[in-house]
């Protein structure tokens, strides 16, 4: 192989591992960004679960929901929808 050949074919080649790189690096992130918006949406679960479990029978009452309604609510794991 001529010398100018095997730079061309080492060129292609580094090439060819940046675009994987990059391909690797880009669904990293997308996976991270997922997992900290489920993260996100599990403790937004929680809070939301505690503060119902705060509420008296007016309050409740107001936003038209029942103690049993609650319960069932709370009794919820946080992944749970």
């Amino acid at each position: 192989m001529s010398t100018l050949k095997a730079k061309q074919f080492h060129l292609i080649e580094d090439l060819d591992i940046a675009a994987l790189t990059l391909a690797i690096i880009e669904r990293v992130e997308n996976v991270s960004k997922a997992t900290i918006s489920m993260i996100r949406t599990w403790v937004r679960r929680s809070n939301d679960r505690r503060m119902l479990a705060q509420m008296n029978e007016r309050m409740l009452s107001d936003i038209g929901l029942t103690r049993h309604d609650i319960d069932v609510e709370v009794a919820k794991r946080f992944w749970q929808k």
